[in-house]
């Protein structure tokens, strides 16, 4: 099978978590190399200011799917193409389960994300990130959320490992969404179309390729619906990837 594009998430997949990390030399090269064949596109819960340093120092020319997949962005012309909205509507409910487990809940946008305080209402919000659940109780908040009808929430791995994250988007602004919005773009089936992630929140990357792939770090449930498992980001797995399956 000929591969026409790979999609790939960053903190696990791309580079080692840390916003400041880069992607390894070898799979700098690797996907320099590929994207002289193929179009190479990132699939981030990042905001835009987050991630622009991995864009630059990849040299990345085609698409980007941000903050968790409202975002289609355009890397070669730095432009934003599209956007689905987080729908504000939904704020006070998911702001009444953050405060009855008291956590703090960030409204996120291009430039990043700051706490909300329940109390100024919000204008521009593209995704929520709630962060430092305790492992113990993130699948009961996580069902709370389940059932406000205009939000999808995803479990997200926190910086701090004691802990786990949820990324709450709109329904229509999931990696899922965003990739086929590219692949429409490039006018490419899905059997076209290689995924690569590690989290829970790369469940929508996998299913929308046509090749399912999962880092060897990667959560046990990604590996059970993955084709192949490639290699620890410790250990360059999105170069094996490449080497594998497009060079």
């Amino acid at each position: 099978m000929k591969y026409k594009a790979l999609f790939l998430d960053v903190d696990g997949t791309t580079v080692v978590h840390g916003l400041e990390n880069l992607p390894s030399p070898r799979v700098t090269a690797a996907i320099k190399k590929a994207s002289t064949r193929i179009p190479v596109c990132l699939v981030t819960g990042r905001s835009l200011v987050y991630v622009n340093n991995v864009i630059d120092h990849l040299s990345l020319s085609g698409f980007s799917i941000l903050s968790g997949g409202p975002i289609l962005y355009d890397t070669a012309h730095k432009k934003v193409l599209h956007i689905d909205p987080f729908p504000t509507s939904a704020i006070p409910s998911v702001y009444a389960i953050v405060k009855k487990y008291h956590l703090t809940m960030q409204l996120e946008n291009e430039q990043g994300g700051h706490e909300y305080d329940g109390i100024h209402k919000p204008k521009h919000v593209l995704s929520v990130y709630i962060k430092q659940i305790d492992p113990s109780i993130i699948d009961r908040i996580f069902f709370e959320f389940e059932k406000i009808p205009t939000i999808i929430p995803h479990k997200v791995p926190d910086w701090n490992t004691k802990y786990m994250s949820i990324g709450i988007t709109s329904p229509q602004g999931t990696k899922l969404h965003g990739i086929v919005r590219i692949a429409e773009k490039l006018n490419l089936q899905r059997n076209e179309l290689i995924g690569v992630g590690d989290s829970y929140n790369d469940f929508p990357l996998l299913m929308a390729c046509g090749l399912k792939i999962a880092m060897g770090n990667a959560v046990p449930e990604l590996k059970a619906i993955a084709d192949f498992i490639a290699p620890p980001v410790e250990e360059d797995g999105v170069a094996t990837v490449i080497e594998k399956f497009i060079l």
